[in-house]
């Protein structure tokens, strides 16, 4: 796997190779974007993203490409535009899930 660095937070700057243009979008957008735990020979094909609101600021975002998934916390005050560009990936075959807000 390749490394990536696009304004993240934190360390663990290591991204799956599915979610480098995820990044690049978020941060056109000036969305700040902390890495997590890559997890390997995940039961999953095809490509799949799914964002979690957490609060006014913070969502939890997964995605998942071939066997790999990787969790990611997305920052930034314009949550809407955060949600329209997620949604933008449907137009390039990504299987793209409701946003679930579990801020309340």
């Amino acid at each position: 796997m390749e490394k990536m660095h696009i304004n993240e937070r934190g360390t663990h700057t290591t991204t799956i190779e599915g979610a480098k243009d995820i990044l690049k979008i978020l941060k056109k957008i000036q969305a700040y974007v902390s890495p997590g735990v890559i997890e390997a020979n995940v039961k999953a094909r095809g490509k799949s993203v799914k964002l979690k609101k957490l609060n006014n600021e913070t969502f939890e975002m997964v995605v998942v490409v071939n066997s790999s998934k990787q969790t990611f916390k997305v920052y930034g005050s314009n949550q809407q535009e955060i949600i329209d560009a997620i949604n933008e990936l449907k137009k390039n075959n990504w299987n793209v899930q409701d946003v679930l807000d579990i801020s309340k």
